[in-house]
């Protein structure tokens, strides 16, 4: 192998290094994090955030009603509710929230999950 060669490979070593060691701090990051859920502004539930590579399906009460939040890979999201308890479906149609800085929403039935206690989360 001529000099470069070796150049080149060791460069790609120390690449390859330090995206898996961000990656393996990324997971870290959410060890301690919570999913909450308020409902009418009152903190109804936390659930550790999981980050695992199966799907986890968690439950809530609200009113006379069930919700359903689905947590995956260190992420979650709504499931949708029947039209006649959220019309619009706004809450499931926003996707999975990995950060703090996002948040599901659901108006009609005063509904709000977020995801708290991130060792970056400047909020808290």
């Amino acid at each position: 192998m001529k000099k470069f060669e070796k150049l080149f490979m060791i460069g790609i070593l120390i690449v390859s290094s330090i995206l898996v060691g961000t990656m393996t701090l990324a997971k870290s990051d959410k060890a301690n994090a919570n999913i909450v859920i308020v409902i009418e502004n009152e903190v109804k539930e936390r659930i550790p955030l999981v980050v695992k590579e199966e799907t986890q399906t968690h439950e809530f009460k609200f009113r006379d009603q069930t919700g359903y939040l689905e947590v995956k890979n260190g992420k979650v999201r709504m499931l949708e509710m029947p039209k006649e308890i959220c019309p619009e479906g706004i809450c499931s149609k926003t996707g999975w929230i990995d950060s703090s800085t996002q948040a599901i929403v659901c108006l009609p039935n005063k509904i709000i999950v977020t995801i708290q206690g991130l060792e970056n989360d400047t909020r808290e």
